[in-house]
């Protein structure tokens, strides 16, 4: 069980610090200044200050092959159980990036951070009842599937095309 948490612009220096190299003794959380909150549905801590945090039961491990001198790299998977939204960060009752402001690692020692300037929407072409789900109606999505005898929302649509889901 774990935590996920944003990385936001206003945590970058606590990120930062919590990609340092330490033992298994020590608290990241208290090196890096960040209060825990512990985990409503799994027992991991999560950053208080994280506007977006996910609690999470773990599925897998994919271990990359890195290139020597460097070592492997894992991507740990993990099942949603529980989701934290600060109300603050939220717009028309949708997550607005531009309030969260989001960071993200590029390679070498570059971030990102999206602003709300830098926040578009662009829709997917083609058959809009194979695109419910992804505008963030969980509702309309159950009720597509429940007209379609089960099938996955998108499923039907992408086996009409000639494709699969």
């Amino acid at each position: 069980m774990f935590c996920w948490n944003v990385a936001t612009w206003e945590l970058r220096e606590a990120v930062n610090q919590t990609a340092a190299f330490y033992t298994d003794d020590v608290d990241e959380f208290a090196e890096a200044g960040l209060e825990k909150i512990p985990g409503t549905l799994v027992n991991a801590p999560m950053v208080a200050r994280s506007p977006i945090r996910f609690e999470c039961e773990y599925y897998s491990t994919l271990r990359l092959p890195g290139n020597p001198p460097m070592g492997t790299v894992d991507v740990v998977i993990g099942r949603v159980v529980g989701i934290h939204i600060d109300e603050a960060v939220l717009t028309g009752g949708k997550i607005d990036l531009g309030k969260v402001m989001p960071i993200a690692r590029c390679g070498y020692f570059e971030y990102a951070v999206i602003r709300s300037d830098a926040v578009f929407e662009m829709i997917i072409p083609g058959d809009p009842k194979g695109l419910i789900g992804l505008e963030g109606n969980a509702k309309q999505a159950k009720e597509l599937n429940a007209e379609q005898g089960g099938k996955k929302a998108g499923a039907a649509v992408a086996q009409d095309r000639g494709g699969s889901n």
